[in-house]
């Protein structure tokens, strides 16, 4: 089971990696978070947890950023790519903690 999440981890990342990054998002801080610094922060999470199981710091900024992200994903609807965009990071960011958790149980 972990194996085949991975799998499909590295999937929705390499997919990810391909997408560029909404411009109208580069200044623009929806609930008064900067998504520059949401994408980078999860995107490191992500990648990190490709590579191997994360420490207790880096698990717990996944888990808070995954949660903020998904509170604000409504607020961007106005905008169709930016929502895909971001969706796609959300839940790749889910997956990586689940393959996280999996590999500690």
């Amino acid at each position: 089971m972990a194996e085949a999440n991975l799998d499909q981890l590295a999937q929705l990342w390499d997919e990810f990696r391909a997408m560029s990054f909404p411009r109208g998002f580069y200044l623009r801080a929806p609930e008064g978070k900067c998504m520059v610094t949401m994408d980078s922060t999860l995107a490191g999470c992500i990648s990190s947890a490709l590579d191997g199981p994360l420490d207790d710091r880096h698990r717990d900024i996944l888990q808070g950023r995954i949660t903020v992200l998904g509170t604000i994903l409504p607020s961007i609807a106005d905008d169709e790519y930016a929502t895909e965009y971001f969706s796609h990071l959300h839940g790749t960011a889910v997956l990586a903690a689940e393959v996280d958790r999996a590999r500690s149980e």
